[in-house]
């Protein structure tokens, strides 16, 4: 897939296509059909003659055709990638409680920790724990009281 002479306008797509074999073999377990399929799709992505187009006209002059290119659709690409986790956003609303509003929120501790939870596997196990009761901490100190248990229907007994 790497061709040496393409340059693509898109920067995030021209590290695929000058990197992704040189990736594949340094990584092999993802040179696998799945992965190529979806960065061969990312690639042809807005591309009419690749993915296909849709061509509409002016009904009224007969004038003005524009070719209109189709999406890829695969979550590896950008632009699509953001629909798609829009739509999955959407879905995890619905199946909240009326009224509750979804927030991702995304938390991470200090690099030098890592080596210690890939050394000692088990410990990734804790977590998404930790994650929550820090969470509830956060919000009880900013409510100025102690908030219930989101996975129980106990009072938190802190």
């Amino acid at each position: 897939m790497s061709v040496n002479n393409v340059k693509h306008t898109n920067v995030y797509k021209q590290i695929f296509l000058d990197h992704w074999d040189g990736f594949k073999k340094a990584n092999p377990w993802y040179d696998t059909d799945h992965c190529n399929e979806l960065v061969s799709k990312m690639l042809s992505c807005g591309d009419p003659k690749h993915i296909g187009f849709a061509e509409y006209q002016c009904f009224e002059c007969g004038r003005g055709n524009r070719v209109v290119p189709m999406s890829c659709k695969s979550y590896l690409c950008l632009s699509c990638g953001k629909v798609h986790t829009d739509n999955w956003v959407c879905q995890v609303s619905k199946a909240l409680l009326e009224g509750m509003i979804y927030r991702h929120i995304v938390l991470t501790m200090p690099s030098l920790l890592w080596s210690l939870f890939w050394m000692y596997g088990y410990l990734l196990n804790f977590l998404p724990k930790c994650g929550a009761e820090c969470l509830k901490e956060f919000f009880s100190e900013v409510a100025g009281r102690n908030r219930r248990r989101i996975y129980s229907n106990t009072p938190d007994s802190r």
